[in-house]
């Protein structure tokens, strides 16, 4: 009987990241041809489908990865839109959700020491910093907003980078590639906004989905690959 299950929830787990990926070729169609109905439509589905995956995957179902992506959810559809306070709810998502994912891999890594972190967090934040200090088209209210965020992805990128050097294991890999393509996605974004407003959405935002869909995708890969290492650790233990 658990061995059915296992074999069902297999299947309809493959099912789900066919589904994910399919919606993401329709999101990219969208970006180019700026379908704002489908894009309203499919993005939080992919959210949605994400969260059902990891509940049919993992036998942990921490709360963490729930609440995370939830916010992740919340910011997919605010953000969208053009009217200011959508923007700033979608903006406030997106920081807590950034919050909750740098927690989320600490807790899950078990990082007991910080030094590592904060000499790892330095070089993302010099470059943001810089690439900052030299843009002359950034709006007086997003100034702010964009520190905030470069503060975040610089302590995401941190925790990534120090995790790469200072705690190799198995579930390694899936976090680093996250931690690119997500880092990927912020530049792409940043150097949108701040260096390029004037060039049309199309140039940036398709590709910008594929490194979106595709980051949480290796985000929840680590989380499940985490958490059966800990699995496997239990069982070994007893």
């Amino acid at each position: 009987m658990q061995l059915l299950t296992k074999n069902y929830n297999f299947s309809q787990g493959n099912a789900i990241v066919g589904l994910i990926f399919s919606f993401t070729i329709i999101e990219v169609l969208a970006e180019l041809f700026s379908f704002k109905i489908i894009l309203f439509a499919f993005r939080p589905l992919i959210a949605l489908l994400l969260m059902y995956l990891y509940w049919i995957t993992s036998k942990e179902r921490n709360v963490f990865f729930f609440i995370s992506i939830f916010f992740l959810l919340l910011t997919s559809i605010f953000i969208i839109s053009e009217s200011l306070p959508f923007l700033i709810v979608g903006l406030a998502g997106i920081v807590i959700h950034r919050i909750l994912l740098i927690l989320y891999i600490i807790k899950l890594n078990k990082v007991k020491d910080f030094l590592p972190i904060l000499i790892a967090v330095i070089p993302f934040i010099f470059i943001f910093s810089y690439l900052l200090s030299i843009s002359d088209e950034i709006p007086k209210e997003s100034y702010y907003p964009l520190v905030i965020q470069n503060i975040l992805v610089s302590i995401l990128g941190g925790v990534v980078l120090s995790n790469y050097f200072m705690n190799e294991t198995k579930n390694t890999p899936w976090l680093s590639i996250f931690g690119v393509l997500s880092i990927a996605l912020y530049f792409i974004v940043f150097i949108e906004k701040c260096f390029l407003p004037n060039l049309p959405p199309t140039y940036f935002r398709p590709l910008g989905m594929i490194l979106y869909v595709t980051s949480y995708y290796a985000f929840y890969k680590f989380v499940i690959d985490t958490e059966r290492l800990k699995a496997d650790v239990n069982e070994d233990n007893e």
